[in-house]
């Protein structure tokens, strides 16, 4: 379920903060605007991207979610330190009393991609995995493994949160979810895309702290997203609408209907796939980022898995299907 968020900031070209100068728009979500960015004097790197989160001059009802995911961001972006990990290089707070609708806003300056995987999926051929999937599924899971293994939980993983640098490398972006395990859960806003959180996810109660979440829900959602690098896009739950695929997630979950991945996924990947993909926490539990990422190194090496790797009843060759 995705929650509205107040709106994109609007910045001029040639606006100046913090050294740097907006030279176009990037793109923007319900959250924030990221726009491309140029020295504006000397001694900075060539280009930058800024992302420009809203001042809270919004709604009653927006102004203490906003609070919330500009925390998040602002915390886990300046902690960030790995190299698939997107890096912020610093955090400013725009005041400019000529400009009132800027005034306020949160301007993280981070490194600047390509592009993104959701824009790359959107141009891919259906039914065929995208150019560099083993490399790219690598190196999301290695982001995984590295904020998991400090108690993070990014709670928002989906392609346009996955970066595509000039290098052709991977890297996992957007912290506004992204919280801090409170010994076995971290608790997060109700808000992210329904085609990526787990079945448990409907059924948790929201509490003053906001909605109880796992490590595991990262490992369902990078099931997700590797079925579509892998397929060119095609999700693996039915539906032409979020909420139909969301309907059918927790019906399979229940019992009601087989997990049926796409048969072009080749076997072992679709074993993997179905892991992630584990109706339940609990089921899923056992299936680390760490350990996935070793498992994906077995598969980009061509190297036979210790045990015998059948792909489970329910999760194999499935109808083709075009959405």
């Amino acid at each position: 379920m995705t929650s509205p968020g107040p709106g994109p900031v609007e910045v001029p070209t040639g606006y100046v903060v913090a050294g740097w100068r907006v030279t176009g728009p990037l793109g923007s979500g319900g959250w924030g605007s990221v726009y491309a960015a140029e020295p504006a004097g000397d001694g900075k790197p060539p280009q930058v991207a800024l992302k420009f989160l809203p001042p809270a001059a919004l709604a009653p009802g927006q102004r203490a979610l906003l609070a919330d995911v500009v925390a998040r961001e602002t915390a886990f972006s300046l902690r960030a330190d790995h190299p698939c990990l997107i890096r912020t290089l610093a955090v400013h707070t725009v005041r400019d009393a000529e400009h009132p609708a800027l005034d306020g806003s949160v301007v993280l300056v981070m490194e600047r991609a390509a592009g993104n995987l959701s824009r790359l999926l959107g141009q891919a051929v259906r039914g065929e995995p995208v150019p560099g999937y083993a490399a790219m599924l690598a190196q999301i899971c290695a982001a995984l493994a590295a904020m998991h293994a400090q108690g993070w939980v990014h709670g928002d993983l989906k392609p346009s949160n996955v970066l595509l640098m000039d290098d052709g490398s991977a890297r996992l972006a957007d912290f506004g979810v992204t919280a801090h395990l409170d010994g076995t859960h971290a608790y997060v806003p109700r808000i992210g895309s329904s085609d990526y959180l787990p079945p448990e996810w409907w059924s948790e109660r929201v509490g003053e702290q906001g909605v109880p979440v796992r490590a595991t829900a990262d490992i369902w959602a990078f099931g997700v997203l590797a079925h579509q690098v892998l397929t060119g896009g095609l999700h693996p739950f039915p539906g032409t609408t979020q909420q139909a695929r969301a309907l059918a997630a927790q019906a399979y979950a229940n019992g009601a209907a087989p997990l049926r991945l796409d048969e072009r996924v080749p076997p072992r990947w679709r074993r993997l796939i179905a892991d992630c993909l584990a109706p339940d926490h609990g089921s899923r539990a056992h299936l680390d980022a760490a350990t996935l990422a070793g498992r994906i190194a077995e598969l980009r090496d061509g190297r036979a898995p210790a045990s015998p790797d059948p792909v489970p009843d329910g999760a194999g060759a499935a109808p083709r299907r075009r959405r």
